[in-house]
């Protein structure tokens, strides 16, 4: 079993975790309410267990070179258009980022007072790393919880560490 802590300080970041071999596909959103009785789909990945993402993850966004693509521009969210431009965004976010069930961390992270993004169910994610280590403020990961995308928390490569527990 491992733990995430902050490679800035050392502070412990999650519960212990387990990793997979592989990210698990993004499930689906249906529309109703979940066991918990949020509109949101299932976590990503289950609860005490980590993946590594291979796909960029999250801000910034960048446009597509390919005006009418149209794909996922936040892990299981649905295409961003381009304010500034004709065609969609595409992420050009880290690669890498290690993909934890959101309980596994509820009382390790604090919010991130820069991104106070608003989604009708949760933090979207769109606007970048929305979660701070508590012990010394670092930028530690990207909590998505919107109905929008996907039910994950994404910690970014350099931010953190992966250590081995008894």
């Amino acid at each position: 079993m491992n733990v995430l802590t902050c490679a800035a300080c050392g502070t412990r970041l999650t519960e212990a975790l387990r990793l997979l071999p592989e990210l698990p596909p993004r499930p689906e959103y249906d529309g109703r309410k979940g066991p918990d009785g949020f509109r949101r789909p299932p976590s990503t990945v289950p609860r005490g267990a980590f993946a590594v993402d291979p796909e960029p993850s999250g801000a910034p966004y960048v446009p597509h070179p390919d005006p009418e693509w149209c794909d996922s521009a936040n892990p299981g969210n649905s295409c961003m258009g381009d304010p500034d431009g004709q065609g969609f965004l595409t992420s050009a976010g880290p690669r890498g980022t290690l993909v934890t069930h959101p309980e596994d961390s509820r009382d390790h992270l604090a919010d991130n007072p820069a991104r106070q993004e608003i989604g009708c169910c949760g933090p979207p994610g769109r606007e970048g790393p929305n979660s701070l280590c508590p012990g010394c403020g670092s930028v530690v990961a990207t909590l998505y919880a919107d109905c929008t995308g996907a039910y994950e928390t994404d910690f970014l490569p350099d931010a953190v560490r992966v250590e081995a527990v008894a």
